[in-house]
């Protein structure tokens, strides 16, 4: 069977909040897998009129997309690009910025913590 279930989880994990100027809603569904693999963020207001939504997907395994929603937004706050106003810049460094992060000898050392913290699934 590998990684995957003989009938899908469907139990669905659903989520809503809302800013100043939107509402938004999110929900989630395990499917085949044997453990919920994917990660998403809603960050409102993180900067005038930006908010940002994002779908990580686990792939076979959580601990990247776990990773990636915990230092999305604070490492694309850091970038020089984002406090100008260049959004697109910034879409294109942070996504570059959190590969290479994962290769660090400190994000490897995360990606373990959060494996075993989640039974190595």
């Amino acid at each position: 069977m590998g990684p995957y279930l003989g009938q899908p989880n469907r139990e669905k994990d659903s989520e809503v909040g809302e800013g100043d100027s939107l509402r938004y809603g999110a929900t989630s569904m395990q499917g085949w897998r044997k453990s919920q693999e994917d990660a998403h963020i809603a960050a409102l207001d993180i900067a005038a009129d930006v908010s940002v939504f994002g779908v990580f997907d686990g792939h076979g395994g959580k601990e990247v997309s776990l990773y990636v929603k915990k230092y999305f937004i604070i490492e694309l706050k850091k970038l020089d690009s984002f406090r100008s106003g260049n959004y697109e810049a910034a879409l294109r460094e942070i996504f570059k910025k959190m590969d290479d992060m994962l290769l660090t000898p400190a994000g490897e050392a995360e990606l373990k913590k959060i494996k075993e913290a989640y039974g190595g699934d």
